[in-house]
């Protein structure tokens, strides 16, 4: 009865127009969820090759005619890469250059490609760098005050930035909320605005304890044209942040169940010293990347045997399919039929992969 009522009164508001929520059963569209997803090894680069290392692809872009644009992940013992790619996957040139001089990166940084152009964002320095696919350097912006904390991508004639607001005051060790900024920046720097603010929440330490905290909610976003996808609750819900009515359009969810939060040695003792709350689930959402016209939501499941469950949702939030995908593979592209993931060998060697994937997926 209370799951009856529950349901009416979201299609009441659905209906109404105070807010648009989608539920979703258990069980997607798809005859048969919970497979394996079948990959085809359709190209692979190796991590280190003539002119050229690095160490995991963590971002990936690819431009008109197919040249893919990798950023490796930063470590202290070597510097940064942005790589560019071939269609064939033959090594072109290094796009990245460090340095703290114009077109430098100091260390690690945030990219986008839009049209014909690289937006880099450099984390320290707080500067935006643009150059062309060629890693011709055209310009750069700094960020004196109020920095970015993510460069998430492009929306037409705009770049789009998360900034968080940190709370100031911290006089206990408790959970505080976050504010995260959705904020429109004109690609040449000049002109800014704030769209929308999502919440989320850290943990912080008192000064008195030495100062410090840790995250505690997550926060996911995936560009989709004028759309943003975001998870920023530990629950499985998803909102969509319409950019250029700065307005939600509606949120989805899903019946999950939750996955126990076994806890490792050094988060047990970090609660006994600074009294913080136990978790006792995992976050539901791991990750969002949107391709092909559809959203996919890396969960957290994950089976020894299968790997790490993906959610396959349409657009407009409807559940239609779900399926396992080998752990060791992160992807972290989706190019219609194809996807591109950083794939560690069994001697943890990193290769940047692109699979077609060998089946139907979706609704039928």
């Amino acid at each position: 009865m209370l799951r009856l009522m529950r349901r009416s009164f979201i299609a009441f508001l659905m209906v109404s127009g105070v807010m648009q929520v989608r539920e979703n059963p258990q069980q997607p569209v798809h005859p048969n969820p919970d497979r394996v997803l079948k990959l085809v090894e359709a190209l692979k680069i190796k991590g280190e090759g003539k002119g050229y290392y690095f160490e995991g692809a963590r971002t990936l872009e690819i431009d008109p005619i197919g040249n893919l644009y990798a950023c490796d992940s930063w470590s202290s013992a070597r510097r940064s890469h942005l790589m560019k790619f071939s269609p064939e996957g033959r090594f072109i040139k290094d796009l990245y250059r460090q340095g703290e001089g114009p077109g430098e990166i100091l260390s690690t940084f945030d990219f986008t490609l839009s049209g014909s152009e690289m937006f880099l964002y450099d984390t320290m320095k707080r500067k935006i760098v643009v150059m062309d696919t060629d890693g011709n350097f055209k310009t750069e912006f700094k960020k004196e005050t109020a920095p970015f904390d993510e460069l998430i991508g492009a929306f037409g004639d705009w770049l789009v930035i998360l900034r968080v607001s940190r709370p100031l005051e911290r006089q206990t060790s408790r959970l505080y909320d976050e504010k995260n900024a959705i904020i429109m920046l004109s690609k040449d720097g000049k002109t800014e605005k704030d769209i929308f603010m999502f919440t989320n929440r850290s943990f912080y330490i008192s000064p008195t304890q030495g100062g410090g905290g840790m995250s505690w909610d997550p926060f996911h976003s995936a560009i989709a044209g004028d759309r943003i996808y975001v998870c920023s609750t530990q629950n499985y819900q998803i909102q969509v942040l319409d950019m250029a009515k700065a307005n939600i359009l509606f949120s989805f969810m899903r019946a999950y169940p939750r996955v126990e939060h076994l806890g490792r040695d050094w988060e047990k003792k970090f609660a006994t010293q600074y009294n913080a709350p136990k978790r006792n689930y995992e976050n539901d959402v791991k990750g969002l990347i949107f391709g092909g016209g559809r959203l996919w939501v890396r969960t957290s499941l994950e089976s020894k045997d299968k790997g790490a469950l993906y959610d396959l949702f349409n657009s407009d939030g409807r559940f239609v399919d779900s399926f396992f995908v080998d752990s060791r593979v992160r992807i972290i592209k989706i190019d219609d039929d194809f996807l591109y993931a950083s794939v560690s060998d069994e001697n943890e060697l990193p290769f940047l992969v692109k699979y077609r994937i060998g089946e139907p997926i979706g609704a039928r």
